[in-house]
């Protein structure tokens, strides 16, 4: 029994000792250690907010471009003006470790103001308060229209 023993030890030395399976064996020893390593980055990774880089300038510059692209696109609007305040800036929420981000909330829109040629006519400014009401989510008491000099 102990010499079966020692067949397979010698046998796994031998197999060990060859380059080819040498070689297989540590390729696949380097392999499992990459997966472990990719795997322990996936899930130990915390976000820090100061890791996440949004800024609530950049964030409502951004939205007033795209507020005054779309009102000057409808018809008879003309030129415009566009103000947007925000409430609040990105409100960071973490899980009850208080280390993991779990998710980022944007800032909350307070009201929008529209000066645009086109104010005088009531079907433009219906159009643009029901587009700026849509698209923000905002109620219409949020939203002031007027006309360009």
């Amino acid at each position: 029994m102990q010499k079966n023993g020692k067949n397979k030890k010698q046998k796994i030395k031998d197999l060990l000792l060859t380059d080819k399976a040498g070689t297989i064996i540590i390729l696949i020893g380097v392999i499992a250690l990459g997966l472990i390593f990719i795997s322990s980055l996936g899930s130990s990774h915390k976000v820090k907010s100061s890791d996440v880089g949004f800024d609530t300038t950049s964030y409502q510059s951004v939205l007033t471009e795209e507020i005054h692209n779309m009102v000057t696109s409808i018809e008879g609007a003309g030129e415009s003006k566009i103000l947007l305040t925000l409430d609040n800036s990105y409100e960071y929420i973490y899980l009850d470790d208080g280390k993991t981000l779990q998710k980022i909330m944007e800032p909350k829109i307070r009201g929008v103001v529209v000066v645009c040629e086109g104010a005088d006519s009531s079907l433009v400014k219906l159009q643009i308060s029901e587009l700026l009401t849509t698209a923000l989510d905002i109620p219409s008491t949020r939203v002031f229209i007027s006309k360009l000099k």
